[in-house]
C-alpha cells in the first residue's frame, strides 16, 4: 500500500453519517451522532481434511487509524484476524453472499452453509446486523487462489482445531464473533 492519507468525504455508498437531537427526561436538548451501516455476513470455515479452521488476515484502515491514535505498538498495525466476511450489498440471498465471500477471500466454494445466528452490532455508533454461518470445506471445494477483490490483500490463516485456544490467547486483534463461532463449533462437536 502506498500514499495512505486521510481525506474529507461527504458521500459514501457504504456508510451514511446521521445526527438526531432530542429532549431528555431532564428537559435538556441532546445530540446523538452515528453512522448508518450495511449488514454483513461472516462464515466460520472448518477444513475437514486438515482438521483446521481457516480465517482471514487483512489490513483494516480504521483499525490502523485507531492503533496509531492510541499509540499502540505492534509489528503489524492495522492487521486483523477475522472470519471470512462481506457486506450485504448485492441482490443475492444471504447464503449466496456468504459463499461468494468464501470464494473471493479464500478460494473455496462451500457446498452448503449453515446459519448459526444473527446479531446486532454497534448500538452506540451505528447499528447493523451480522449474519453468522458455518461451513465445512475440503480440497475438492478449492476453485481459486482467493486473496480478495478491489484492492483487498487477504491472507489465509490456518489454525488446527486443537491449537485454537492457544492461537486465540496469542492473537489479540480479532473479532468477538470469531470466539463465539468457535464456542458454537465446540458445543456441536
Amino acid at each position: 500500500m502506498k500514499n495512505l492519507q486521510e481525506e474529507q468525504f461527504y458521500n459514501s455508498k457504504y456508510i451514511k453519517p446521521k445526527r438526531y437531537t432530542y429532549i431528555g427526561k431532564d428537559n435538556k436538548k441532546y445530540t446523538w451522532d452515528f453512522i448508518e451501516a450495511m449488514d454483513s455476513v461472516s462464515v466460520f470455515l472448518y477444513h475437514i481434511q486438515k482438521d483446521a479452521f481457516v480465517f482471514v488476515k487483512q489490513f483494516r484502515i480504521p483499525l490502523w487509524d485507531y492503533q496509531k491514535r492510541c499509540n499502540l505498538q505492534s509489528d503489524e498495525l492495522g492487521f486483523s484476524i477475522e472470519l471470512c466476511s462481506g457486506l450485504v450489498d448485492k441482490n443475492l440471498t444471504l447464503e449466496e453472499i456468504a459463499i461468494e465471500e468464501c470464494i473471493e477471500e479464500l478460494g473455496y466454494r462451500p457446498k452448503c452453509v449453515e446459519k448459526i445466528g444473527e446479531f446486532y452490532t454497534g448500538f452506540g455508533s451505528g447499528v447493523n446486523r451480522q449474519f453468522l454461518y458455518f461451513a465445512k470445506i475440503d480440497e475438492s471445494d478449492k476453485i481459486s487462489n482467493g486473496g480478495g477483490i478491489d484492492g483487498e490483500d487477504i491472507q489465509a490463516v490456518w489454525v488446527k482445531q486443537d491449537e485454537f485456544e492457544r492461537f486465540s490467547k496469542n492473537n489479540l486483534v480479532k473479532t468477538p464473533l470469531l470466539e463465539y463461532a468457535y464456542l458454537w463449533f465446540k458445543s456441536k462437536n
